[in-house]
């Protein structure tokens, strides 16, 4: 079966050897070289795997791993150059479902490619991720509700993505930028604003559970904190 794969790798990092080994072997694949074309095609397309090069500049993509495994659950491949920072590593082995040292193989690349795939699809048949409890109420992503003490409230699609990544991001910080990227595709000022009112919305649905908070952190992102201890166990699909 033909598989979709989005390869970002800013600077050609190995692009054009990734790109005719995985469409030799009959994987569709699209190159992004920007964060602004890689957000543009996760958005429109629906991918089977993502694939990270050597990211240049100030792009934190171990983040955006974080967020595109959990959200979306692609599996993620990174390729490394060699030499890499030992402290990196250890924040790819927790972001990524695994990585190759670059340059590889076309054997091991292949192999490796698909070990990631089949491993995905094997865990897909356990774990959903479209449902959240948080506090006194259970979030339904896939259909944009959020069940309440008084009743269902549906969500729109906005407030819907902003929620699936602070729950997500849970007892964490949800990095504004990343936000901004993830659900406009960009992050001018106005986009920023904007996001800041649904993020109002969002805390006034949970005004009335003290286990519950949505905390602003100044120029940096916003953190979703959940007390676990005041309602029991957390959903299996929850982080």
């Amino acid at each position: 079966m033909e598989k979709n794969v989005l390869f970002f790798a800013p600077g050609n990092f190995g692009e054009g050897k990734v790109l005719e080994i995985l469409r030799k072997e009959q994987y569709q694949v699209v190159a992004a070289e920007s964060l602004q074309e890689f957000v543009q095609a996760f958005s429109r397309d629906v991918f089977d795997l993502v694939i990270f090069g050597q990211i240049q500049g100030d792009i934190n993509i171990t983040d955006i791993s974080v967020t595109i495994r959990s959200m979306c659950r692609v599996p993620v491949l990174f390729l490394l150059p060699e030499g890499t920072d030992p402290e990196y590593f250890k924040k790819v082995k927790s972001c990524a479902d695994d990585f190759l040292i670059w340059p590889v193989r076309e054997e091991e690349l292949l192999l490796r490619t698909d070990l990631v795939l089949s491993c995905h699809a094997a865990r897909e048949k356990k774990h959903s991720k479209d449902s959240f409890s948080v506090g006194k109420m259970s979030f339904d992503f896939k259909n944009q509700v959020i069940h309440t003490p008084g009743g269902p409230v549906n969500l729109t699609r906005i407030e819907s993505q902003l929620l699936q990544l602070l729950c997500l991001y849970r007892n964490n910080i949800l990095p504004r930028e990343l936000a901004l990227e993830t659900i406009w595709g960009e992050r001018d000022y106005f986009k920023a604003r904007s996001m800041d009112v649904y993020v109002a919305k969002l805390r006034k649905l949970f005004s009335h559970d003290d286990s519950v908070k949505i905390t602003n952190i100044h120029n940096v992102g916003f953190r979703l904190d959940v007390n676990e201890g005041s309602h029991g166990k957390k959903n299996p699909g929850d982080r």
